[in-house]
């Protein structure tokens, strides 16, 4: 068992050992990193920055990240992101991550920047996971990095509209990025389906629908229904529920849920599917919360064979 906590002063040197270990594996110490070592309390701690850590169950500091005010205002850097050798590729990195992103949010943090080296292709893979973008690179403050990425928190102008051809490719990364971000399985289920590639084209069958939520020409989710074949009559799935990161806990994913289940009673279904997994437990009680309840064995033939939850909703 992993928990995630925030700064102590007893944590203070394991932070800096365990970054000092990370540097010198893949490249060597600058002087940016011995300030910020010398500092913490007055450049991240004491200046509304914080600083995160990945404790084991024998309460050994396994990793650690920081979140880190700049002088530019409404502006954070996601730094100093480390884990030991031996707890690497077990999601310790991604749990640091999203304990970081929680805590910005309610802050109220516009937007998050990180230095990179494209070298360290998980970590690059992870930061992708999480959100961040690449933008162009300038006034970088290490000489090892290559690689500058951005995270926009500050979703604020999006709306809910119909699929259109051109949110097809956003929106299937967008939908693969979730599996890969909370581990879901990705055989046989909408992850490796190409039809993912194709929502909007499948949309266009009678009896089906799929909305998404577009911020500023930017597609941050999406959901739907459709007559999946071999659902009894007056079913419909509900189909390709994903919401990026970004858009989270804003309110928009459940303004579009509520859009989908309204619409399907408008087409006249009087019941709807959905299929899901463990993984998406906060989705799963979601589901529950709108009136959706488990059933014993999946329904229809969606060709997603390896999800283990099934539910229906009496419209």
């Amino acid at each position: 068992m992993i928990r995630i906590v925030t700064f102590e002063p007893r944590y203070k040197d394991d932070f800096i050992r365990l970054n000092k270990q990370w540097i010198e594996t893949y490249f060597r110490l600058e002087q940016s990193d011995l300030n910020t070592f010398t500092h913490i309390d007055d450049s991240i701690i004491g200046n509304g920055g914080q600083i995160f850590l990945a404790i084991s169950a024998d309460s050994q500091v396994l990793g650690c990240c920081a979140l880190k005010p700049h002088p530019e205002a409404d502006c954070y850097e996601l730094a100093k992101m480390a884990v030991t050798p031996e707890a690497q590729g077990k999601g310790i990195g991604r749990k640091l991550g999203e304990a970081l992103l929680d805590y910005a949010k309610s802050h109220g943090v516009k937007r998050i920047f990180l230095e990179g080296n494209t070298r360290l292709e998980a970590s690059i893979a992870l930061y992708r996971k999480l959100g961040f973008k690449e933008i162009p690179l300038k006034g970088n403050a290490y000489e090892r990095c290559d690689i500058l990425m951005e995270l926009n928190l500050d979703v604020v102008k999006a709306t809910i509209r119909p699929i259109e051809m051109a949110d097809q490719q956003p929106l299937a990364r967008l939908i693969r990025s979730v599996f890969e971000e909370y581990g879901a399985p990705l055989v046989n289920t909408v992850y490796d389906d190409a039809r993912t590639w194709h929502i909007c084209e499948t949309m266009k069958k009678e009896g089906a629908g799929y909305w998404v939520i577009d911020a500023e020409g930017e597609v941050m989710g999406g959901c739907g229904f459709y007559p999946t074949e071999g659902l009894p009559e007056g079913y419909a799935e509900l189909v390709k529920f994903y919401i990026s990161p970004l858009a989270r806990g804003k309110g928009y994913g459940s303004r579009l849920f509520r859009l989908v289940i309204a619409e399907a009673r408008k087409a006249g279904y009087k019941h709807l599917y959905i299929e899901s997994f463990p993984e998406f437990a906060d989705a799963v009680k979601m589901y529950a919360r709108h009136g959706f309840t488990e059933l014993l064995s999946r329904l229809g033939n969606s060709g997603h064979l390896a999800t283990t939850i099934h539910m229906k909703l009496d419209l």
